[in-house]
């Protein structure tokens, strides 16, 4: 098997350390195991499937079910094959889109098309507010119907809290979201820590999946 073990040399701030130093540390590691991260993706789609399929709602319809992705950027666990797996399901695809750097992220549909072969068609994208690459062809789809949204991070803790990159994009979307809608945060577990700092506003994981390990980490409402 594979070696999927990474070990970034410098250990995470104490506890009590402000966001400022966490993300310091975790930018650094992101940097230099952004390799690592790439060969890791596969596995951790894999191990959320199950999570999707055991707590979606019932529903005898699986055109009701829409997961929300993003497209990565280097350092960042890749979801396409969790995407594949959602359009062989019949489910949903979407990513989120930034109108304005003062909007709230809106869910866009995406097209199959857009990750034929397992590749993101990149070619078929547009930078959105934030200079992320959003694909041209997609239109806007209520959050409410989201199943669930797979969220990036520079680092998580056990409890499910994110730390994000400072501009509080996700922190303003998650807010939003339905009580059931399943939040899942995906990260390397060498940037996994115990804690981390929060504020009032940081709305936490339901489950934070890493290559090592799957973490129920707070309670999802019925």
């Amino acid at each position: 098997m594979p070696d999927n073990s990474f070990n970034h040399s410098s250990a995470p701030p104490n506890s009590d350390a402000s966001k400022a130093s966490f993300r310091a540390w975790a930018r650094q590691a992101s940097k230099h195991q952004a390799d690592h991260t790439f060969r890791i993706s596969g596995q951790l789609c894999a191990d959320i499937v199950p999570i999707l399929r055991d707590h979606a709602p019932i529903s005898t319809d699986s055109t009701d079910y829409r997961v929300m992705l993003y497209v990565p950027i280097r350092g960042e666990i890749d979801p396409i094959m969790l995407g594949s797996w959602a359009i062989s399901a019949k489910w949903g695809l979407s990513v989120g889109w930034g109108s304005s750097r003062s909007a709230i992220l809106q869910p866009v549909g995406v097209h199959p098309e857009f990750i034929a072969d397992g590749t993101w068609h990149r070619d078929q994208c547009e930078p959105d507010a934030w200079d992320m690459p959003v694909p041209r062809a997609h239109a806007p789809i209520r959050t409410a119907t989201l199943t669930a949204v797979i969220v990036p991070g520079l680092a998580f803790d056990r409890r499910g809290h994110r730390l994000g990159r400072g501009a509080g994009v996700y922190d303003r979307f998650l807010a939003t979201l339905a009580p059931h809608t399943l939040r899942i945060g995906v990260i390397p577990d060498g940037q996994l820590v115990d804690v981390l700092p929060t504020e009032p506003h940081d709305v936490p994981m339901h489950f934070v999946v890493t290559e090592k390990q799957v973490i129920a980490a707070a309670s999802l409402a019925p």
